[in-house]
């Protein structure tokens, strides 16, 4: 979806996990996406080894929300990987990417609204700059469950509250807003 949605000549996606990688591989081998996207089955600390410093213009990323013995834990070995942080944690996430970004790069990340004070510090700290932050709610009267958040190194201090999205309507369809993302080119 990202690859039809932006003008990116390569994007390149990070999974430690071996069996989510090759399920990764699939999809793009299935949609002839092979020449577009790269899954990188590593460690996203190991980065710096592959990439220089600021090598990248943007950086997409949906990292593990639950600190390490906090929440519901699944028994599900790569569940519990992909939502807790384990193999890495928000600072190895934030402090990565402000490696590779460009001057003036963007980094976005959706994540859960109880963490954002470390959000903020975090993004800070490695020089990220916030520049727009949105609340997304389920439905129109439930309290928000995910941030979308945008930051841009190196930037001057401007954050923008944008207006929650709303997912679903009252009688559980997706709301106009979001058809329109889903089907529209950004």
């Amino acid at each position: 979806m990202l690859s039809s949605k932006t003008n990116a000549k390569k994007i390149y996606a990070v999974e430690i996990q071996e069996e989510v990688a090759k399920m990764s591989n699939k999809s793009i081998l299935l949609n002839q996406l092979e020449n577009k996207i790269e899954i990188l089955n590593m460690d996203l600390k190991n980065l710096k080894q592959k990439f220089k410093a600021c090598s990248f213009d943007s950086i997409i990323t949906n990292p593990p929300y639950k600190k390490l013995e906090t929440g519901l834990t699944n028994i599900n070995k790569e569940k519990l990987i992909s939502r807790h942080e384990i193999m890495c944690n928000l600072e190895d996430v934030i402090s990565i990417s402000s490696y590779l970004l460009k001057n003036s790069g963007s980094f976005y990340m959706v994540h859960r609204p109880d963490r954002i004070v470390d959000i903020m510090c975090l993004l800070r700290k490695y020089k990220l700059e916030p520049k727009t932050l949105r609340f997304v709610q389920p439905f129109e009267n439930k309290a928000p469950n995910l941030l979308l958040i945008k930051a841009v190194k190196n930037a001057k201090p401007f954050l923008k509250l944008l207006p929650p999205l709303i997912v679903y309507n009252d009688n559980n369809s997706y709301t106009d807003e979001i058809l329109n993302i889903y089907s529209k080119k950004i």
